[in-house]
């Protein structure tokens, strides 16, 4: 009898809260190629900036490097397991950093010019005061074997800056960049042309989203690392799909439909 009770108990715990463990040497293919995507489509968004030094194009640059990064963090944890401070440093390129300075390069068009350097200044600013948290905020490293741990659960406390900037900054970058791509279809819709221009700003941002989604279910429902990896590199190859589409796909026009192709056309 109490060998059934046992066995009973253990079957109660329902699939979507079990503890997924990590294992070192843990399928790390996918995260390996969002890494090598985002580094691609970075180096061919830093070339156009080097062109037309366009300040949208330094912001974009900077935030596909840091997906980049995130990545290679995220095989490095995958294939030798995660140390608390290769952590710190997937947490905070990964979970906090990567959408908001997609979203800067957006904010550079829609916003004038002086308001767009003020929002990079502070963005900055922001950066380093959340890269001294990172370092500092109490991690239970026992947690580090776990998907969910790494994902977030081995923070103490969710009142921490960097917690916070999370939530905050993740949030903040999706409507800016949700709001380009309306406005790129509005547009569209006004003028008949540049489609190529709508199609980049949709794909960037479904991109992004994807990769935000991939994070959240893996959060939320006990997905894992390897899970999030297969999120990221599809969703670095629709961002890289959506900048190569211009003056690719449809007809370019010089009318211009939305703010983030608009610019990347220009050099």
């Amino acid at each position: 009898m109490a060998r059934e009770r046992r066995s009973k108990r253990s079957r109660v715990l329902p699939s979507p809260h079990r503890v997924r463990v990590l294992t070192c040497g843990e399928n790390m293919g996918a995260a390996v190629v969002a890494c090598l995507l985002g580094a691609a489509f970075s180096a061919v968004v830093w070339g156009r900036w080097w062109r037309s030094r366009r300040p949208a194009f330094a912001a974009w640059g900077s935030g596909l490097a840091i997906f980049a990064a995130a990545a290679l963090t995220q095989a490095l944890g995958q294939a030798h397991g995660f140390s608390v401070p290769l952590f710190r440093a997937f947490y905070l390129l990964g979970g906090v950093l990567g959408v908001i300075y997609l979203a800067l390069g957006t904010a550079f068009l829609l916003t004038p010019a002086r308001v767009g350097r003020i929002c990079a200044a502070v963005l900055v600013a922001l950066t380093l005061l959340l890269a001294v948290d990172a370092a500092l905020v109490p991690v239970n490293a026992a947690k580090l074997n776990t998907s969910a741990g790494v994902l977030g659960g081995a923070l103490v406390g969710h009142g921490t800056p960097l917690f916070v900037a999370a939530v905050t900054f993740n949030i903040l970058g999706t409507l800016v960049l949700a709001g380009g791509s309306a406005y790129s279809a509005l547009r569209f819709i006004q003028s008949r042309a540049g489609f190529d221009r709508v199609l980049c700003n949709v794909l960037l941002t479904v991109g992004a989203l994807l990769v935000a989604l991939g994070f959240s279910l893996a959060k939320t429902v006990g997905g894992s690392l390897s899970e999030l990896g297969v999120f990221e590199s599809v969703g670095a190859a629709i961002m890289f799909a959506g900048f190569l589409s211009l003056g690719r796909v449809g007809v370019s026009s010089p009318a211009g439909s939305g703010p983030v192709a608009a610019a990347a056309s220009e050099d």
